[in-house]
């Protein structure tokens, strides 16, 4: 028995192809009781719709990349969920990628969903990518949105925080607070992110008369062991600290550990200070 065409249903359901087209990718205005028709064709015929054939015919599928660097950071977590969720109720699919800030790996997987038609990519860029490569991408007609990590091409659309602004008003609460040995912790000493924070917490310190002291700011890898690592080294050399800003929550996380581990009560002898707001802060 050979298989069931969209000609097939729609000769069944006396309509065009077109309408039964319409049906199968969720576009133009059917009626309820047309839709409901063609669907039931469907189900009687046994017919199956070809994604990737179609995705050859209109160039572009519904699938949509995101490519993230860290896939154990709590951060990235809501993140997916995020997209994953509106992806899905726009009928599109969410191809996810973990390129462990490897960028050799990250442009393999871009190529590959360039190879899949992909509908379009949220990128959260590798330290080392190469924008001349991005640009290549974008003329080859695959939309892409930059995510958490900016880049100095301006002609890409980015969504991230205001790092400088998120940074001043940690410092400038902890400083009306009657803090005045502050550190910062975290980051990679080569990441533009890292610069805007610390640029942030610079100029808040300088503006309520503050010394910024370099020996308050420490660089550490993104995960809660090498916070504590270098909070426990900080803190003993500076004992004097009475403030902690951790370049982002999976750092604070560390940080607050440190400070438990060295008999500080975190919230009355020290305070930390993260940035993310992942669900698991509120419980900290």
């Amino acid at each position: 028995m050979s298989k069931a065409t969209i000609s097939d249903v729609a000769k069944y359901c006396q309509v065009s192809t077109a309408t039964v087209s319409m049906v199968l990718t969720n576009k133009g205005r059917i009626s309820t009781k047309t839709r409901a028709r063609v669907l039931a064709a469907i189900d009687e015929l046994g017919y199956i719709y070809n994604q990737s054939a179609a995705n050859l015919r209109h160039k572009r599928s519904n699938l949509v990349g995101l490519l993230i660097p860290d896939i154990t950071n709590p951060f990235y977590a809501e993140l997916i969920a995020g997209l994953s969720h509106y992806l899905e109720a726009h009928d599109s699919l969410l191809f996810l990628a973990h390129t462990e800030d490897n960028v050799a790996k990250q442009n393999k997987l871009i190529e590959s969903l360039i190879g899949q038609n992909a509908g379009g990519l949220v990128l959260c860029p590798s330290k080392e990518t190469d924008i001349s490569f991005l640009e290549t991408v974008k003329k080859r007609g695959i939309p892409i949105v930059l995510a958490v990590r900016p880049m100095v091409d301006e002609s890409f659309d980015y969504v991230g925080t205001n790092s400088f602004m998120g940074v001043q008003m940690a410092t400038e609460h902890l400083i009306k607070l009657g803090h005045r040995h502050i550190a910062f912790i975290g980051g990679a000493v080569n990441s533009q992110t890292r610069s805007h924070r610390l640029g942030g917490f610079i100029s808040k310190l300088l503006e309520f008369g503050i010394y910024p002291s370099e020996n308050y700011m420490v660089s550490c890898g993104a995960s809660r062991a090498e916070g504590a690592t270098a909070a426990h080294k900080l803190l003993q050399q500076h004992p004097e600290i009475t403030a902690v800003i951790a370049y982002q929550d999976i750092v604070a996380f560390g940080v607050m550990r440190a400070a438990k581990d060295m008999g500080l009560v975190v919230g009355k002898e020290i305070a930390v200070v993260g940035f993310d707001d992942v669900p698991d802060a509120a419980d900290t």
